[in-house]
């Protein structure tokens, strides 16, 4: 198991080739709907089936310029460069080090460690100023670990308990 860990800003994930290719086949058969209906438009000689394809027409239509939108979308990000790696939290042997603040924690200093629905707060008693809460879904720690690894991992090096606690998902009630 690691001992000593540094989280990064989690990445936006980009959309794959497949996801690419599947919105082009998507726009490709709707586009070959649309040509489809306009035939039928032209050569329909029944006010009935005229306004039938009108109204398939329009459907399609906007169903082909959704799909179109989402693939330029997704061709967009890919086509974005790559974020660099921003560093946010190092648990070493010595303690941890914020990098947002730029503070190294000693472990003796730490008071109290909480993790609560996936926020970290660190308590530091003899100097306030050097508390900090971290929200680790904006890392990447959940790719490598779960939290109760992450917990385990801050165990090795934290000797005082730590308090982890997830509260259940709500139904909606209120209640």
């Amino acid at each position: 198991m690691k001992t000593e860990i540094t989280l990064y800003k989690s990445r936006q994930r980009k959309p794959g080739y497949m996801a690419i290719i599947f919105f082009t086949l998507i726009s490709l058969a709707l586009l070959t709907a649309l040509c489809a209906i306009i035939y039928l438009l032209l050569t329909s000689n029944s006010f009935f089936k005229f306004l039938i394809s009108v109204i398939v027409l329009v459907l399609i239509s906007a169903l082909f310029y959704g799909s179109v939108k989402i693939l330029i979308g997704c061709i967009r990000e890919q086509r974005t460069p790559e974020e660099k790696a921003v560093e946010i939290l190092s648990i070493t042997k010595t303690g941890i080090f914020n990098h947002k603040k730029k503070q190294q924690l000693i472990w003796n200093e730490i008071s109290e460690i909480q993790i609560i629905d996936a926020v970290i707060s660190v308590t530091v008693d003899l100097y306030p100023e050097k508390d900090f809460q971290l929200n680790l879904g904006d890392t990447d720690v959940y790719t490598d670990m779960n939290r109760d690894d992450f917990a385990k991992l801050l165990q090795c090096h934290y000797k005082k308990e730590i308090y982890t606690y997830n509260s259940p998902p709500s139904c909606g009630c209120g209640g």
